[in-house]
């Protein structure tokens, strides 16, 4: 059947970037292989979009999973390479475990100079206190702890730290096709995030762990679908406890506006992310800086945010007004009251637009939802952003990062294009779907 030829065509593309071993030698080739996986990998959507329920075999779910893990498994023994965040992970997990609170320590800090060794020149932002959610720094410490009793290179230490993202990963592709059953939309759609090569790439070769935000945001819809909404606000607690940026969707996940409910719904998702703070109490003001520099302070694959900067010609005033466009779009989505799915990937989509840094695998943040609203222009986006990587080109031979290039514009001019071509003919991309529209 098609979607088995596309699976094994993907799965060649990612043999293939394996077989390139460090890919730090080869930027170009394996952003052609990223770009070139991501081809195979929208038609298949296309495919599983298109397909009559009617007519589908009935192991393709089975297969769609197989694929998914055998594509997982293929890059699980890439270093990683075109990040070094996971040196930052270990380094903070070593921290904790020395007694350090890594919301208080520099890696620079010469009081801390003890802990350095081999990998400490890989550490990421070392002038900067961490930046990451407490729930993150937990698993850091508990990867650490296990990590250095079964394996003592450092090197092979901080291969390890990749596995609590690729853990989180599969539990992502469980909790989204579960969610998927609970909204009566065909599983087989699972493949949308399952097969995607960006996840693929981001949390199973380079380790980040936005996978653990990406789940509990991921579970909480599910349990808003399941009419649990005290537990979907716990678990968009846990994902705020991890990496902050899901609070923004707070709003969207309270179901009444009456005081007493509302102030329940607060009270869960204040405790939940509470409950995690308490082993790192401290002045944290210099961290909440750092971390604000995602909507202003330094400049990486910005879309808009070049454009508030002209309006105020300040960082700090486009920083701060770009918080204003977040929050009034927050407030306005919630007031509205459109299907969740659909206003958590407005407000994503829209967070991400206007802030100063747009990593590639920030994206991994809306992938899941788009087995909900397939939004064509958001794959374009996920396909096209492999070619931003082309700073580290200048990174890694002349040590100069810069993120604010015109190779950004190879990614946002045809999806802007593609964007306002579909606005201006029917859609049903951003039609809801239920029971009845998918079995028909």
């Amino acid at each position: 059947m098609p979607i088995a030829i596309l699976g094994l065509l993907i799965e060649a593309m990612f043999l293939l970037t394996l077989g390139l071993l460090d890919l730090r030698e080869h930027v170009s080739e394996t952003i052609v292989l990223q770009v070139g996986t991501f081809v195979f990998y929208l038609i298949s959507v296309y495919l599983i979009l298109k397909i009559p329920q009617f007519s589908r075999p009935r192991r393709l779910t089975g297969f769609i999973f197989a694929a998914a893990l055998v594509f997982r498994l293929t890059a699980w023994p890439l270093f990683p390479a075109f990040s070094d965040d996971v040196f930052r992970y270990r380094w903070e997990g070593k921290l904790q475990a020395q007694g350090g609170n890594p919301y208080q320590v520099r890696p620079m800090d010469p009081r801390w100079v003890g802990i350095r060794d081999a990998t400490f020149s890989r550490v990421v932002v070392p002038d900067f206190k961490a930046g990451y959610g407490p729930l993150t720094e937990l698993l850091e410490l508990v990867t650490y702890e296990g990590v250095s009793r079964a394996v003592m290179d450092p090197f092979r230490q901080v291969f390890w730290f990749k596995l609590p993202s690729a853990l989180f990963d599969l539990a992502i592709v469980a909790a989204l096709y579960k969610h998927l059953k609970l909204l009566g939309l065909p599983p087989e759609r699972v493949l949308i995030y399952a097969w995607c090569p960006l996840p693929v790439f981001e949390f199973w070769a380079n380790g980040h762990n936005d996978s653990t935000a990406v789940f509990f945001v991921v579970a909480a819809l599910a349990s808003a679908s399941a009419s649990r909404r005290n537990w979907a606000v716990c678990l968009l607690g846990l994902a705020t406890a991890a990496k902050i940026w899901p609070a923004v969707l707070f709003p969207l996940f309270v179901d009444s506006w009456r005081p007493g409910r509302l102030m329940k719904s607060a009270a869960i998702f204040a405790g939940t992310v509470l409950l995690f703070v308490g082993p790192y109490l401290g002045d944290v003001r210099e961290n909440v800086q750092f971390t604000s520099g995602f909507f202003g302070g330094w400049l990486n694959n910005d879309l808009l945010f070049g454009l508030l900067l002209k309006i105020t010609q300040s960082v700090y005033g486009s920083k701060y007004l770009a918080f204003a466009i977040l929050g009034a779009l927050v407030v306005g989505v919630a007031l509205a009251r459109p299907r969740l799915e659909k206003g958590v990937l407005i407000v994503i989509t829209g967070m991400l637009a206007i802030s100063a840094n747009i990593h590639p695998w920030y994206l991994t943040w809306f992938v899941p939802l788009l087995a909900v609203f397939p939004l064509s222009p958001l794959f374009l986006w996920t396909a096209l952003m492999p070619l931003t990587y082309a700073v580290l080109i200048d990174w890694l031979t002349l040590g100069v990062w810069n993120g604010s290039t015109a190779i950004r514009w190879y990614v946002y001019v045809p999806v802007l294009v593609y964007w306002m071509l579909i606005a201006n003919i029917p859609s049903d991309e951003w039609q809801s779907h239920n029971r009845k529209d998918t079995r028909s």
